[in-house]
């Protein structure tokens, strides 16, 4: 059959929709595939015995009368608005169809008879409720997709549908902008369209616990400037906007900066709450902390957390567990093989949580406030949160308490816990699938592809196994391919110069180029579209040499030296720059961290930890490189549980919580998204002491 001709004349290009514009926006495309195009006869039956008004059809649109000839049998197999419409219709006249499908018609008519159609900024409205309305829901979803990237980048789109959809026909287009406007929080709130929100909206927004802020004094100042916005108005719904601030949640500094501030100085029953900030909450008669006093101290829940998989504990070994990090509780879970949920407290909390109330009033604000905190806890009854008995975790020494609360055994987020045993092996996070790659388990070296996939929580399991037996491997991702370059294979005299690659669609490897250099406990990061691998070992000599990969030409081509050599050195990726940290250079453990620039094909150091380390797992949020753990010769030789952040922009370090115990030789990756992490920390509804306030910390503290 031909091609259905249509009356061009009804297909001209509509003007752009005054609420989608995106003049900074680049132009996207989407091809939307679609399955083979075939009639069976079932189909036909469902149809009915005459089939010869299948052939070809008119489509009139109801008020301009303009017409469109179709071919009706591969519309019917494709949408079922019209398998159901010709079924009744019968060949009687022409099919007469809404005019706001007019527009767009030709798109729908060459996604079906094409295979695809072009979807951009321009017409992906217009076409999500084509797609809708003809019931043709994988188009749908490729126009729900273009616009959940376009609400992303542009807040006016994303405000705008959030406020026309969330009651109407669509209101997974409003549901989905409101998750874009939470999630892009920081980049919205100092925009004119967020100053133009109403009071309930911006109450709305900034009381939920999913906002994605990672300083809550950027809340303070979106409610200030929203306010400033139109003070004559909008200065009756200053208290119950600043009442969504969470008071726990800033430094004693901050806090002074609040009470100072001008338009404070006319709110009194908020100026009097944050002069009586913490001990307001060991009292009972104040209205504000009876309402809103959980709320204060609780942590807002994250976007984005950290996992590290596996490694070496100096007391147990090779360890069986995951350690997942809440960059805003700043709390770590452990989740273990037999799938039980443990939260880390700090010593003090464990103290505090422990021994009778002693409410004592200091001259240190942190004490003040942990007091009070203690109070308010027991007051309202949330001693109740913690279990009868204490439970270590294995092989912990000092042991910590456990919320049976949070013991979540009846969901498939404990899969998790039930990674095996695995040092000295790589991993990358794809979507929302992690791998793991090669290692050793204590036995043998191995040649495993571990998948764990955070959306389907089916477990662990295995995928297509490597050629060689790799641990110290190095892996990165690239283009759809993993690479697992150079290691050790568990031989004698069994370090590697060879490489290979998965292909994640087909679940395949394939060997590739071997490299210029054997290198074992080396490490491998991408940067426009290259593999880079560094340092490592070769049996006699650590290396300082490097040598990228080319996937196009199957060549690897050495480049300019680091300043050290690093053997157990973490390289990462961040921006247009690869990071060098850390490492073993044949004589002591180093604090350096050098940068690599591929513009000037140089690298320079640019900045340090505050001690020496090897073999700690690296992963990035935001602009900061957490480096976890791994193994240090200062003061005395051994295995740590220091986190520190390196800030790539200032270029200095800062201790972040410490892990749960000492580990090394583990992987690492960064989590990202609300809805797959929220299953993976604790359900906190009191903030630890060690986040509590944030006070008196110095610059290089958490």
């Amino acid at each position: 059959m031909g091609r259905p001709v249509c009356n061009k004349k009804g297909f001209k290009n509509g003007k752009r929709s005054g609420s989608y514009k995106l003049n900074a926006f680049r132009r996207q495309y989407f091809y939307t595939p679609i399955r083979s195009l075939r009639i069976h006869s079932k189909n036909l039956q469902s149809i009915g015995g005459d089939v010869d008004f299948l052939c070809e059809h008119t489509v009139e649109f109801m008020e301009s009368g303009e017409t469109c000839n179709i071919i009706a049998v591969k519309i019917a197999e494709q949408s079922i608005y019209f398998e159901r419409l010709l079924k009744y219709h019968r060949g009687q006249g022409n099919i007469r169809l809404p005019e706001f499908l007019n527009v767009d018609f030709s798109s729908i008519i060459e996604y079906i008879c094409e295979g695809g159609t072009e979807i951009n900024h321009d017409n992906v409205y217009r076409i999500f409720v084509a797609s809708d309305f003809l019931l043709l829901p994988e188009l749908k979803q490729q126009c729900t997709n273009l616009l959940k990237e376009i609400a992303t980048i542009d807040s006016s789109t994303a405000i705008d549908m959030w406020l026309n959809y969330k009651s109407s026909y669509w209101p997974e287009l409003g549901s989905m902008a409101y998750q874009s406007i939470l999630e892009n929080f920081e980049k919205i709130w100092h925009t004119s369209h967020f100053k133009k929100l109403s009071a309930n909206h911006i109450r709305q927004i900034l009381h939920e616990d999913a906002l994605n802020c990672k300083h809550e004094k950027n809340v303070f100042q979106a409610v200030i400037q929203w306010i400033i916005e139109d003070l004559e108005t909008r200065i009756e719904y200053s208290l119950e906007l600043l009442l969504c601030i969470r008071l726990g949640m800033l430094s004693s500094i901050e806090l002074d900066d609040i009470k100072k501030h001008d338009l404070i100085q006319i709110i009194p029953e908020y100026l009097d709450l944050l002069n009586q900030w913490p001990n307001c909450l060991a009292t009972t008669n104040n209205r504000i902390i009876n309402a809103y006093g959980q709320r204060f101290i609780t942590p807002r829940l994250p976007h984005q957390i950290v996992m590290v998989f596996g490694g070496w504990r100096d007391s147990d070994g090779l360890m069986a567990a995951v350690q997942v990090y809440n960059p805003t509780a700043k709390t770590w879970t452990l989740w273990t093989e037999n799938s039980q949920l443990f939260l880390m407290p700090t010593n003090q909390q464990c103290d505090l949580l422990r021994n009778p109330l002693t409410f004592t009033i200091t001259n240190s604000q942190a004490n003040q406030l942990q007091n009070a905190v203690d109070t308010f806890i027991r007051i309202n009854s949330f001693q109740s949160l913690l279990p009868p008995d204490e439970i270590a975790c294995e092989g912990n020494r000092s042991g910590f308490p456990v919320d049976n609360n949070a013991i979540m055994s009846t969901t498939r987020a404990n899969l998790i816990g039930e990674f095996p045993k695995r040092v000295y092996a790589g991993c990358v996070l794809i979507g929302t699938r992690v791998y793991v790659i090669g290692g050793f388990d204590g036995d043998r070296a191995l040649k495993s592809t571990l998948c764990y996939d955070f959306e389907i929580e089916s477990g662990w399991y295995e995928a297509s196994c490597m050629y060689e037996n790799r641990y110290y491997v190095s892996v990165t991702y690239a283009n759809g391919y993993i690479y697992a370059i150079g290691g050790h294979n568990g031989e004698y005299g069994g370090r590697l110069d060879s490489a290979e690659r998965y292909i994640v669609d087909e679940n395949l490897w394939q060997t590739i180029s071997s490299m210029n250099h054997i290198r074992s406990d080396g490490s491998a990061g991408e940067l426009h579209g290259k593999i880079y691998v560094i340092g490592g070992f070769d049996g006699r000599y650590y290396h300082d040499s490097v040598e990228y990969y080319e996937p196009l030409t199957d060549q690897w081509t050495l480049i300019n030296r680091m300043n050290s050599p690093r053997g157990g050195v973490s390289l990462i990726q961040h921006g247009d720059y690869l990071y060098a940290i850390g490492g073993n250079n044949g004589n002591d453990r180093l604090k350096s961290i050098e940068r690599y620039d591929p513009k000037e094909e140089k690298w320079k150091i640019i900045g340090e930890m505050s001690r020496g380390r090897s073999n700690s797992s690296t992963t990035v949020i935001d602009n900061e490189i957490y480096i976890l753990g791994g193994w240090s010769g200062e003061p005395a030789s051994g295995m740590l549980d220091q986190v520190e952040c390196f800030n790539v922009i200032s270029c200095e370090c800062r201790i972040a919580q410490s892990l749960i115990y000492p580990l090394s030789a583990s992987c690492a990756c960064t989590l990202k998204g609300y809805n797959l992490v929220k299953k993976y920390i604790h359900p906190l509804s009191i903030v630890s002491s060690h986040c509590i306030g944030n006070t008196n910390k110095s610059v290089n503290s958490m």
